[in-house]
């Protein structure tokens, strides 16, 4: 097998320097070289791209290594008679045993690192296994090539088949054009102002497969309000196990909704960023999940527990962005706000207001905080409404979207102006009896 893979390295290079037009079908580096030699020829080869022939590469060679090698004319020679479809086959098999070999290296240094007590460099592994799976990937791009993904983008825009997943909120689809792949959506907000729910009614209505890391509450709970809310159910007559019979008929089609949606829920209590990135993968590859959320950001804990929280926080925020364009899914991650709002006149966070809002601040493509008046004002007209405050927005502007917001039964709906000048009708709806 070695022998095999030595030869067709060899017969690659010297097809190389025989046709440097073939270096355009070429993504081989040194390392994917199985020895030290070629290796380095493969260094002078790719040195000389812009003079490429038999003489210069060993020219090369000998100012690099001080060496006169007659066995890269050799190579040369028999590279003479690579076709072009035998040229494309070594280059695959050769790029392919490369991977291989480089996952079994990291893998067998993570288990003399185990053996040894050194668990910290799970994380580390990890990262690595995750970098030579995407070695076949093609990141150079010509600005021809990228001209073609965006118009291709705009004619599936054209065709209402655009990639974004829709949030369930048509304002604020119109304002972000819903939840994008690869994107880190960070969603702050105080206590009590819906975040969770505010995530269950995004998941329930966005027609995707989700899947959920809840640090906070167990899956039971995620299980009860996302069934409650499905069904218009209220969550106390739940809790009493009293519902009339129309709410009951609701809450029995609400399971099968929930049932044949068909995502997944994590709930390890304060799970860390490494057991995230497993179970997203995991989740991606083998379950066919398109989005994941998080329900809280800060509630994550990191495996290395001899850093300090600035920087454990930092490295969390960039590795739930490195996870949403690894696995090219969105990311929606809540996060907790500080009380410094709340000393203020206008008690609506900010970015700054986030726990430990640099880290998530740099990393995050959007962020929008949750505010609902009626928690600090009595006797605000805006009862029932949620407003989403956008903060950051890397594919447009900022702004505020209204959304509704039934207390009785956590429902988090578009905004409906007209329902909302009648007071009876609309605080009826939303958990409000009527003054």
């Amino acid at each position: 097998m070695i022998e095999d893979i030595l030869e067709q390295e060899a017969l690659v290079i010297g097809s190389l320097m025989q046709n440097s037009e073939r270096l355009d079908d070429c993504d081989l580096t040194p390392e994917d070289m199985s020895s030290v030699e070629h290796k380095t020829y493969l260094e002078c080869i790719l040195s000389c791209s812009n003079n490429l022939n038999p003489f210069a590469v060993k020219e090369k060679f000998y100012v690099e290594t001080g060496t006169r090698d007659s066995l890269l004319l050799d190579y040369a020679n028999r590279g003479l008679q690579v076709t072009e479809n035998q040229f494309k086959s070594y280059v695959a098999r050769i790029k392919k045993e490369s991977i291989k070999n480089k996952a079994l290296s990291i893998t067998s240094n993570l288990i003399e690192n185990l053996n040894l007590g050194n668990t910290d460099s799970i994380g580390e592994a990890i990262g690595r296994l995750m970098g030579v799976d995407k070695a076949g990937e093609v990141y150079d791009h010509s600005f021809d090539d990228v001209s073609g993904m965006v118009l291709n983008a705009f004619e599936r825009a054209q065709l209402g088949t655009k990639d974004a997943i829709d949030t369930g909120f048509k304002d604020i689809d119109d304002c972000i054009g819903g939840w994008h792949k690869s994107d880190l959506i960070i969603i702050p907000a105080r206590p009590a102002m819906g975040k969770t729910a505010f995530m269950v009614n995004s998941f329930l209505k966005c027609n995707a497969k989700v899947g959920v890391i809840s640090g906070e509450q167990g899956a039971e709970q995620i299980g009860v309000r996302s069934v409650c809310i499905e069904g218009g159910v209220i969550h106390q007559n739940f809790r009493r196990g009293r519902m009339e019979d129309t709410e009951f008929l609701r809450f029995e089609k609400a399971i099968q909704e929930f049932q044949l949606a068909n995502g997944r829920i994590y709930d390890k209590p304060a799970p860390t960023i490494l057991d995230v990135e497993k179970i997203a993968r995991q989740w991606v590859y083998k379950r066919g999940v398109q989005i994941l959320f998080i329900d809280y950001a800060q509630r994550l804990g990191h495996e290395n527990t001899k850093m300090s929280r600035i920087d454990k926080m930092s490295d969390i925020a960039q590795r739930l962005k490195e996870l949403a364009r690894t696995l090219n899914i969105p990311v929606v991650a809540l996060a907790q706000v500080n009380r410094n709002c709340e000393q203020r006149d206008d008690k609506r966070p900010k970015m700054s207001d986030i726990a430990d809002a640099s880290a998530f601040e740099k990393e995050a493509d959007i962020i929008f905080t949750l505010y609902r008046d009626e928690v600090y004002n009595e006797d605000t007209q805006d009862k029932g409404i949620i407003e989403a405050n956008f903060e950051k927005n890397r594919h447009g502007g900022t702004g505020r979207v209204k959304l509704s917001w039934k207390g009785q039964t956590m429902q988090v709906g578009d905004f409906n102006g007209y329902e909302a000048a009648q007071p009876e009708t609309f605080y009826q709806s939303n958990g409000f009896l009527p003054q």
